[in-house]
């Protein structure tokens, strides 16, 4: 039986993006204070926007989890092709290990 998708998660989850628009056309992002927000506001909408997605917390996380890393390899300047490629390998066999558990 499939899980209702909650239209809460889906309001939560464009106000996110909104906000996130906001921070970043408002404040400087190379700050550390800057950074945090900019992240964790990154991080609050895409697992809002997972949730709604997906219906399910554990998939969300990885999936946020996913979006951060891949921010952060982009802030680092490690832009090769291969490595959104192998996270999201390492994402999905993660996945699949904790399905099987």
């Amino acid at each position: 039986m499939k899980k209702e998708r909650n239209i809460w998660w889906l309001i939560v989850a464009v106000s996110g993006i909104s906000s996130l628009a906001w921070f970043t056309n408002t404040y400087d992002p190379e700050t550390p204070y800057g950074l945090v927000i900019f992240f964790g506001l990154l991080f609050i909408t895409g697992m809002t926007f997972g949730l709604f997605v997906t219906s399910h917390m554990r998939r969300s996380l990885l999936f946020s989890i996913g979006i951060i890393v891949l921010f952060l390899l982009r802030l680092l300047n490690l832009r090769e092709f291969f490595y959104p490629v192998l996270l999201l390998a390492s994402l999905i066999s993660l996945e699949v290990y904790l399905n099987k558990r």
